[in-house]
């Protein structure tokens, strides 16, 4: 189920971002789309083995990791393919587009001559040369489907372990039958905004952030010295379960976020599973947006049954996301 979901966000992303159908970049769509998202999955997974490496020590695993160097021609390629085919369209075709993509702006940037632009300063340097083009898409590639196909997942489970919750979901889209929603009605379905709140605060999709600190600080509880230059690891995770700021906080409760104004309900700066500051996700609103649509949609057609303890009891798997360790539901179709 994680790998489905992963698929399934990587095509609305490459959609949304790219205004590309990723299926139609391999002559075996299926094993394609397969093989390119587990190779992010090696990739991702890679990252966050190395991210407090020493430097020279990354360089060295990284050139010897011979899975990781696979994953990376795999998403290379496909990168590649992806701005070939951009290149070669005309420019009527371009003007008939109903809007901008991002690869579009990404191609339209490419300096045209990037032995001339070498030579250049800094400062004097235009557009980006095909390496930096393709660094940006795979960072956008990277972050951009993995957190939500996470929180999906997750999502799924816990519906299947609380069906008053699903029964509350449903009971609130009542009304619009098997409708596709508008904007307007998508923003009018409170409860599950709530739901998508507490999945967030019960299951955050990272264990944390790191922040290096740009001036000395104190604690103003502990008093606790803090110097220029030293990190600070936040964990998202123990914010959403911490009893000063949660009522009852190990209990998945979506009703907590329809009484703010009781104690313990209304932490915002407790609940930052995209960051927070002027570095937090710049992609969360599209996240959150696709969550809604898609549990919208699933809650409108199915129901998620529990598969019982020995498939379905969750636990933790820490990859580039916090997985479920174990999960098996049962759908049944409304």
């Amino acid at each position: 189920m994680i790998e489905q979901t992963e698929q399934l966000l990587f095509a609305i992303f490459g959609f949304i971002g790219f205004d590309y159908d990723l299926q139609t970049l391999d002559n075996d769509c299926e094993e394609g789309k397969k093989e390119l998202v587990r190779a992010m999955g090696t990739f991702m997974n890679t990252v966050v083995r190395i991210v407090e490496m020493p430097i020279i020590v990354c360089r060295i695993y990284l050139l010897l990791n011979f899975e990781y160097q696979r994953a990376r021609v795999i998403i290379d390629q496909y990168i590649q393919r992806i701005i070939e085919q951009e290149l070669a369209e005309t420019a009527d075709i371009r003007v008939e587009r109903k809007r901008t993509s991002l690869i579009a702006s990404l191609v339209s940037s490419l300096q045209r001559d990037e032995k001339i632009e070498m030579t250049k300063s800094e400062e004097d340097k235009k557009g980006l040369s095909r390496d930096e083009v393709m660094g940006l898409m795979l960072s956008f590639f990277s972050g951009a489907y993995t957190a939500v196909a996470t929180v999906l997942v997750w999502f799924i489970h816990l519906m299947s372990k609380h069906p008053e919750v699903q029964a509350k979901i449903k009971k609130e889209l009542a009304e619009y039958n098997l409708k596709r929603l508008s904007i307007e009605q998508l923003d009018s379905l409170i409860y599950l905004d709530c739901v998508l709140r507490e999945v967030l605060r019960f299951v955050p999709t990272s264990v944390g952030s790191i922040r290096t600190l740009t001036v000395d600080d104190r604690l103003p509880k502990s008093g606790f010295q803090l110097r220029k230059g030293e990190q600070v690891f936040i964990s998202f995770y123990s914010l959403g379960r911490d009893k000063r700021y949660w009522s009852d906080p190990d209990k998945f409760y979506p009703e907590r976020f329809l009484n703010e104004s009781e104690e313990g309900n209304n932490n915002k700066a407790a609940l930052i599973p995209f960051g927070g500051g002027h570095r937090q996700c710049p992609g969360q609103d599209l996240a959150r947006f696709e969550l809604k649509v898609i549990c919208a949609r699933l809650m409108q057609l199915v129901t998620f049954v529990d598969g019982g303890p020995e498939v379905n009891s969750g636990g933790y798997k820490q990859r580039d996301t916090i997985k479920p360790k174990y999960i098996g539901v049962a759908i049944k179709f409304d």
